[in-house]
């Protein structure tokens, strides 16, 4: 039997189980595909407290990127309060490339920032994309070695460019994408009856 990618909303709901037992608290996740306001407020909370000022998005940048196309953003409600957020969009000089622009939480270690990024990674394979991209750094002023934990979820080191930094690619197979599902969702945690093709 193959190990197989689950539905979207399925892929949603084991990453609140997967979450909600880690952290001891009740977890949601909401996908948005608009900001408005009051998400631009929580997002630029979030920011301002994670990033160095120069990596700071006003609300008018953010809105403009939500308007791209497929544009994306996951939210990680603890209790009901925001406590992380990831968005992204179709990257739009190559129709087979969703860039992966921005992701953050206040609680780090906790897996938080891996469910995300698979969830997003399922998010793209329904969507027939081929590859995620982002810009990030070797290692960030917190001592965040932060292409490590890009490397260890699957991304590929594509260069290093002066303006935005180092590129990360992963490419969208889905047989790859299935294992990382199960080691993310499951494994990390012990033993799991992995998502199966019947």
């Amino acid at each position: 039997m193959e190990l197989e990618i689950p539905p979207l909303e399925d892929a949603l709901k084991r990453s609140e189980q997967r979450l909600s037992k880690k952290l001891g608290e009740s977890i949601t996740i909401h996908f948005q595909t608009y900001l408005d306001d009051k998400l631009i407020e929580k997002i630029t909370e979030i920011d301002h407290e994670k990033f160095r000022t120069e990596l700071w998005y006003s609300k008018d940048e953010l809105l403009e990127k939500s308007h791209k196309k497929d544009f994306i953003c996951l939210i990680v409600h603890l209790n009901g309060e925001p406590v992380a957020f990831l968005y992204g969009y179709d990257d739009e000089f190559d129709p087979h490339w969703f860039f992966l622009d921005e992701i953050a939480t206040r609680f780090e270690g906790k897996g938080i920032g891996k469910v995300m990024i698979v969830l997003l990674l399922v998010y793209c394979f329904e969507l027939n994309y081929t590859y995620v991209t982002l810009y990030t750094e070797d290692q960030d002023e917190k001592g965040r070695r932060l292409r490590e934990f890009y490397e260890n979820l699957g991304f590929t080191y594509m260069g290093t460019d002066p303006q935005v930094g180092v590129i990360m690619k992963y490419e969208i197979r889905e047989q790859e994408l299935a294992k990382l599902y199960n080691r993310v969702m499951f494994s990390e945690g012990g033993p799991h009856p992995p998502y199966l093709k019947p």
